[in-house]
């Protein structure tokens, strides 16, 4: 076995690069190693993530993608950006970043300063900040567009979350909010959102009334939820390989941990999609401007 075969993260992706070794040998055809052992290595990120990380996290980002917890593109990301219509060099904040992906998009599309807030307990980065210590250390009022994904239908009181994102704003900023809707109110979804306080996300109406009690002025509301159907459906590609990864992690108590949580992880996004389809849940933005 070579040298670089040897990086590979578990005995058992090294056995299966030496199958495929031994299989090309059969079949008589050339084997390419580069190209085999990246092949496995973008198989296998589970198996040599980090210790420490939440096993959540390390299912999710298995399945969404780098730095992704949830379904999202750079597309996704830039989307919204542009409705933002700032200039080149411009201060940004990023709600629900996740473990960094929105701010590595916005750094290959734009020439921005971000900075991103995530609920993620291993979120690390000079650019990338969790919620709890980092409220004293931002430099409020200074931004000059807001981004947030997700994060009104997380928070019981929407209201205080708006008034939050105000904070950061300068006068006459814009905010663009990308979230889940209820078309019913008090409609609750338990099953989709088993860890937001209170069950289900709010509706547009509310929304709207959390906005304007912050004093956000709400410019355009928009449904997306057929722009972001085809990210959860693109995201079922990665459940297979996600699988794969795990079942090479040689530890049998973190295995099974991590199986458990794909399986968790998988039925409630089937709960979601299915919400999505039939029509009792909506992706929808609210693009909005600080007063």
């Amino acid at each position: 076995m070579t040298a670089n075969a040897a990086k590979l993260p578990s005995v058992r992706a090294r056995l299966a690069f030496a199958a495929r070794r031994l299989h090309a040998w059969w079949e008589g055809y050339a084997f390419d190693e580069a190209a085999e052992l990246a092949a496995l290595q973008a198989m296998l990120p589970v198996a040599g993530s980090p210790s420490g990380r939440p096993i959540e996290d390390i299912v999710a980002e298995s399945i969404w993608g780098h730095e992704r917890l949830e379904p999202g593109s750079p597309a996704w990301t830039m989307r919204y950006a542009r409705m933002l219509g700032l200039p080149v060099k411009a201060r940004v904040v990023v709600f629900g970043a996740g473990m960094g992906g929105p701010l590595t998009d916005l750094a290959h599309g734009t020439r921005w300063k971000a900075q991103g807030f995530t609920h993620a307990k291993a979120a690390q980065g000079p650019h990338l900040r969790g919620y709890d210590g980092a409220m004293g250390r931002m430099n409020k009022a200074r931004a000059n567009g807001a981004l947030s994904f997700f994060q009104l239908s997380r928070d019981a009181n929407p209201a205080a979350f708006s008034e939050f994102v105000a904070e950061m704003l300068v006068p006459d900023a814009r905010v663009v909010f990308a979230d889940y809707a209820v078309v019913r109110k008090g409609a609750r979804l338990p099953r989709c959102f088993p860890a937001v306080s209170r069950g289900a996300p709010k509706t547009e109406t509310e929304y709207r009334d959390a906005l304007r009690a912050a004093d956000l002025v709400v410019d355009e509301v928009g449904d997306d939820t057929a722009a972001f159907l085809p990210l959860i459906e693109h995201g079922w590609a990665g459940w297979r390989q996600a699988y794969t990864a795990m079942t090479h992690v040689e530890d049998m108590a973190l295995r099974a941990k991590m199986l458990h949580a794909l399986s968790a992880h998988a039925c409630l996004w089937a709960e979601r999609y299915e919400a999505l389809k039939s029509g009792q849940l909506r992706v929808m933005f609210l693009r909005a401007s600080r007063r």
